[in-house]
């Protein structure tokens, strides 16, 4: 079992009241994980995709932020109608761990497998590199088409055109079949459209909810000097 303790117990609830529909299975299986298409085997599932490709620096990753949970909740309720999410802060302040943390939670909903995708545009360019060795454009259509997405470090890696032409391929893509994605960046205000280009600027403004994270660089340890007399 997931360690959620931390998680208003409040928002847990919720999320794990999104069950299918009643017909799609008999309510008296509803807590049996081996019986498909019920909220537990949907869990299990989740659970278990989740230990396999959440990194283990935020495998115990738990959300605490309000706005970042609504922003899910609709995620999570209609998808086609919800906006994307872009977590944006100066490096150090969490962006990530928040990211993964609505992953977790997203997995205990109990109506759908949550077989999202995360990568940072580092890796992903790094992945769509010609290679005899892998088919690029199938690696891409798996990124593009994932029912929940996380990009991280947007605007973060070295622009080129290649890497431009990539990035508004998949802007593109998932701003049109309206895919929900969770999108971080370093980049501050208006300086995201100026890295990336007016193109994929002007579609991350109309389809994203943009939530500011403040504070200082949590991976650099404070330190408090002494005074020498």
């Amino acid at each position: 079992m997931p360690d959620l303790t931390d998680i208003r117990p409040e928002w847990l609830d919720t999320i794990r009241s999104l069950t299918p529909a009643a017909h799609l299975y008999d309510p008296a299986d509803a807590d049996e994980p081996d019986i498909p298409h019920t909220p537990a085997w949907f869990r299990a599932r989740n659970r278990q995709y989740a230990a396999d490709n959440i990194p283990p620096r935020y495998a115990d990753a738990c959300l605490d932020r309000e706005d970042v949970y609504q922003w899910l909740l609709d995620a999570l309720t209609d998808p086609r109608d919800a906006q994307s999410l872009l977590l944006a802060g100066i490096t150090g302040t969490g962006k990530t761990h928040l990211a993964y943390a609505a992953l977790r939670l997203a997995g205990e909903a109990g109506h759908k497998s949550m077989t999202w995708v995360a990568t940072s545009t580092a890796a992903l360019y790094g992945d769509l590199r010609p290679s005899a060795k892998r088919d690029s454009e199938a690696v891409f259509a798996k990124v593009m088409d994932a029912p929940l997405l996380l990009l991280d470090d947007l605007g973060a890696a070295k622009t080129t055109e290649w890497t431009e032409e990539i990035t508004y391929r998949l802007i593109d893509h998932r701003y049109n079949h309206c895919l929900p994605s969770i999108f971080t960046t370093n980049a501050r205000s208006g300086e995201l459209t100026q890295i990336l280009g007016d193109r994929i600027g002007s579609r991350l403004t109309e389809m994203c909810q943009k939530v500011v994270i403040e504070g200082t660089d949590r991976r650099r340890p404070s330190r408090t000097l002494g005074v020498v007399a």
